[in-house]
């Protein structure tokens, strides 16, 4: 019987792990890999304490303390969580655990375009978070795929960065409020690429050009460019916990300023719950506040 059971090893779930060891609980960290999406990341310059580090380098400092702090950690991948009325039963594809309390740090996976080159490239010109990689390319040309609030957004930052944008929709309209469309047709380093797919994205040891289908007629062109933007969405990983807890429209969970759902016992942190901002410093603080609340929750079972 654990005191508490992280699901999840990205910055949310390893905050989450080093807090309750550190509060002397038994904790037990449940992944499928240790850092998440950190490890696609490029360079990283706005974590705490790093003028510049990489996705990789972040990634085996995490893997390193993790170690060094203690906890149980098994690499397995969670198939079911279920509550029977006083503690939690986490089964997983090599074993089944008991917990008091978990801690529920799954996190979001992107929506990828599916196309060649794209793994292939992911940290070597393809993001997935123009917020996050857009200051490294200053200067360049560069593609920002969708046609939502998050894409024309993302244009509209990088055309302060970067050369040239090319903003390419399969659509022949864009989802956006139209204050920010009409925001982003002003610029006039912005080019509109509407009725258009990235098919392919071309490059050696990073990324040179992309090809361009132009769906009406299926016309092609392959544009010169340094780096390209994926923001067509991204898909909460909350379908463990859909019977257990309240979700958002968007599948996120429900969590108070306690990072506590609507499941006594169960928490959840990072870019899982419905927190506006996904970054690696909420994640981190959010994980912090979630064992330590669990940390409160196992007290008060015990009667202390």
């Amino acid at each position: 019987m654990y005191d508490t059971i992280v699901i999840g090893g990205g910055m949310a779930g390893l905050a989450a792990a080093l807090y309750a060891k550190r509060r002397e609980m038994k904790t037990l960290l449940l992944s499928r890999d240790i850092g998440g999406q950190i490890g696609l990341a490029g360079d990283i310059e706005n974590y705490l304490g790093f003028d510049l580090i990489t996705g990789l380098e972040l990634n085996e400092r995490l893997e390193k303390q993790a170690k060094y702090t203690g906890y149980d950690i098994n690499l397995e991948t969670v198939t079911k969580i279920a509550h029977d009325g006083q503690n939690f039963s986490v089964t997983t594809d090599k074993a089944g655990y008991e917990s008091k309390t978990v801690i529920f740090a799954l996190g979001l996976v992107p929506r990828y375009l599916g196309v060649p080159g794209e793994k292939e490239f992911a940290g070597k010109g393809v993001s997935y978070c123009a917020n996050c990689d857009g200051q490294f390319f200053k200067g360049q040309r560069l593609i920002v795929v969708g046609g939502g609030n998050s894409a024309l957004d993302a244009a509209e930052v990088l055309s302060k960065i970067g050369s040239e944008v090319h903003l390419v929709h399969r659509s022949a309209t864009f989802k956006a409020f139209e204050s920010l469309v009409s925001e982003v047709k002003q610029r006039s380093n912005i080019k509109i690429h509407l009725d258009s797919e990235v098919i392919k994205i071309n490059g050696d040891t990073k990324v040179k050009s992309a090809t361009l289908r132009h769906n009406p007629d299926g016309a092609t062109e392959e544009l010169p460019i340094d780096g390209i933007f994926v923001e067509i969405g991204h898909k909460a990983q909350s379908d463990l916990v859909a019977g257990l807890v309240k979700l958002d429209a968007a599948n996120q969970i429900i969590v108070n300023e306690h990072c506590e759902t609507s499941q006594p016992g169960l928490f959840a942190a990072g870019d899982i719950t419905q927190v506006e901002h996904k970054q690696l410093t909420v994640a981190a603080g959010q994980g912090t506040i979630a064992a330590l609340n669990a940390y409160k929750y196992v007290r008060q079972l015990a009667g202390k």
